[in-house]
C-alpha cells in the first residue's frame, strides 16, 4: 500500500511538472501573439537622396539600435554620393560629362550590374523603363523645381537619347552609341539603397527594422509579437500622412511607390508630374496615379514602380504577374487592383476608394 502511494504521488508530480511546462509555453505563445513581446525600438530621422528618411529600429540592445541606425544613414549618404547626377564628382556625374562615344567607359562592377539590369528591363517592358531618361528630365525642368512645357519639337529630339537601345554594358564598362545621351539612376537608387541597407542590418545583427526613404520603404527581420509588419501605403490624393490601405508583410520585404503626387506642376488644369514615357517624351498619361510593388528584391521593386506606372493598369499588372511581385494600382477614377497574392494582406482604409476583386 505504502508503495502504491509512492508511485501515485511521483505520477501526479510528473503530471504536474508536465502541466506547468505547458502552460508556460502556452502563457509566452500567447504573450507573443497579444504583442507583449515587441522588441524595444527607436525612430531616428535622417536625410538622403533629396528626401526624408526615418529609420525605426527594433532591438532590446540599445547600443545595438543607435550604431545600426548611424551606419544606415552613412550608407544612404554614401551610395547617393555615388550615383547621383548631381553630385559633382559622382560615378554618374563624371560618366555623363566624359563619355567617350563607342567606347569603353569604365564604372565600378555594382553600378554596371544595376544599369545592365534597367536595359533588361527596359527591354521586357519594349521601352516603357529607360535608365538614360537625363535628358527629358533636364528638358522638363519638373525636379529642379524649373518646370516648363518644352517645345514639341525638343522633346522630339531627346526621344532618340533616352532609348534605351543606344546603350550597352560590357563587363565593368558602359556604351554609349548617342551622343547627348545622359544616364540617371533615379528609377531604382532608392531600391538599391534599399538593398545595401538590408546587408548592413544583417552585420549589425538587429532583430528587425523598418526604413523609409521617400517612396521607398525597406521592412527588415522581426519585431517580436509574431504579428506580420503593417505598413501603410500613401493615398495619392490625400496629405503626406494620409493612408490609402494597410499592407500586412513579412520582413525582409521592400516595398516601393511611384505616384503622379510627388513631383509635378499644374498648367490650364493639367498635371504635369516627374515620370515620363521614354516612348513619348511625355509625363505617363495612362489613368494611373499610384503604383507600388512589394517584393524582397528593392532594384526591381523601385525599378517594376516606375515601369508599371508607365506602361498603365493592364500591361502594368501582367508585368508584375509575370515577374512574380505583389502589386497595388490605383486609377484616376480611385479604382484600387491588386496582384491575387495579395488580396487578403491589403486592406482598404481610404475613403471614396474602391477596392476591385
Amino acid at each position: 500500500m505504502r508503495r502504491f502511494i509512492i508511485r501515485n504521488r511521483r505520477a501526479i508530480t510528473v503530471v504536474t511538472v508536465i502541466f506547468m511546462i505547458a502552460l508556460f509555453a502556452y502563457l509566452i505563445y500567447k504573450t507573443k501573439q497579444l504583442g507583449y513581446g515587441l522588441y524595444k525600438n527607436n525612430t531616428y530621422p535622417g536625410s538622403a537622396f533629396g528626401t526624408s528618411v526615418k529609420t525605426t529600429i527594433y532591438d532590446n540592445d540599445i547600443n545595438k539600435r543607435d550604431e545600426a541606425s548611424k551606419l544606415v544613414i552613412e550608407d544612404l549618404r554614401g551610395l547617393d554620393e555615388r550615383i547621383s547626377y548631381r553630385v559633382e564628382g559622382s560615378e554618374m556625374a563624371l560618366l555623363n560629362k566624359n563619355y567617350e562615344i563607342d567606347g569603353l567607359n569604365k564604372v565600378s562592377p555594382d553600378v554596371a550590374s544595376w544599369i545592365n539590369r534597367e536595359i533588361e528591363i527596359s527591354k521586357e517592358t519594349d521601352g516603357a523603363f529607360s535608365p538614360c531618361i537625363l535628358p527629358l528630365t533636364q528638358l522638363w525642368g519638373i525636379e529642379d523645381g524649373n518646370e516648363e512645357i518644352p517645345e514639341a519639337s525638343y522633346i522630339e529630339d531627346a526621344l532618340p537619347l533616352v532609348d534605351s537601345s543606344g546603350l550597352e554594358v560590357v563587363d565593368s564598362s558602359v556604351v554609349i552609341h548617342e551622343f547627348g545621351m545622359g544616364l540617371d539612376l533615379g528609377a531604382v537608387g532608392k531600391g538599391v539603397a534599399a538593398d545595401i541597407v538590408k546587408e548592413e542590418l544583417d552585420k549589425c545583427g538587429v532583430s528587425g527594422a523598418v526604413v523609409s526613404i521617400g517612396g521607398t520603404v525597406l521592412v527588415y527581420g522581426d519585431k517580436g509579437d509574431n504579428r506580420p509588419w503593417h505598413i501603410g501605403i500613401r493615398d495619392p490624393r490625400g496629405g503626406i500622412d494620409d493612408v490609402l490601405g494597410v499592407l500586412d508583410t513579412e520582413g525582409n520585404t521592400v516595398i516601393s511607390t511611384s505616384g503622379d503626387y510627388e513631383q509635378y506642376f499644374e498648367k490650364d488644369g493639367v498635371r504635369y508630374h516627374h515620370i515620363f514615357d521614354p516612348r513619348t517624351g511625355y509625363p505617363a498619361n495612362n489613368g494611373l496615379i499610384s503604383v507600388t510593388i512589394i517584393t524582397p528584391d528593392g532594384f526591381l521593386s523601385d525599378a517594376m514602380s516606375t515601369a508599371c506606372f508607365v506602361m498603365g493598369l493592364k500591361d502594368g499588372l501582367a508585368y508584375a504577374e509575370k515577374k512574380g511581385v505583389s502589386a497595388i494600382f490605383v486609377t484616376e477614377d480611385k479604382k484600387v487592383y491588386t496582384t491575387k497574392d495579395i488580396n487578403k494582406s491589403f486592406i482598404l482604409k481610404a475613403k471614396g476608394y474602391k477596392l476591385e476583386k
